[in-house]
């Protein structure tokens, strides 16, 4: 009796694991992004550490982005969904030209892009 009872609390533990995991594994949707990301302060880096910077998107569509390291810059410019992906567009940084990325939520709570970078919402003062 007490190994079916550990063996069915193995089952419902691996079963919570798979529906927990799977909730990290697609895509988010514009909405998520809309209400995750858009307004917040965000730290992002490139998976390899050469770029490193904050990004903000404004609600109203605009943007802007500092490169901190190696070279400091900043720019601003817009944001907008297009095909259930980010896109934005710069006024200096890829000569202007949009590139859109689809996210991911990490399990540490942290976002990826398909196109290899890292956000991280930071709150106000930290």
């Amino acid at each position: 009796m007490l190994r079916a009872i550990a063996l069915a609390r193995a089952a419902i533990g691996a079963a919570t694991f798979l529906t927990i995991s799977s909730a990290f594994a697609g895509d988010l949707t514009s909405a998520e992004i809309q209400n995750e990301l858009v307004g917040r302060q965000i730290v992002w880096w490139e998976d390899g550490g050469w770029l490193i910077g904050r990004l903000t998107l404004g609600r109203n569509g605009s943007a802007e982005i500092s490169i901190d390291r190696p070279e400091p810059q900043a720019d601003v410019g817009h944001w907008a969904f297009r095909d259930g992906e980010l896109c934005t567009e710069w006024s200096r940084i890829r000569s202007g030209a949009e590139k859109c990325y689809s996210l991911r939520r990490a399990a540490n709570g942290r976002f990826v892009t398909s196109g290899g970078n890292i956000f991280e919402i930071r709150e106000a003062g930290v």
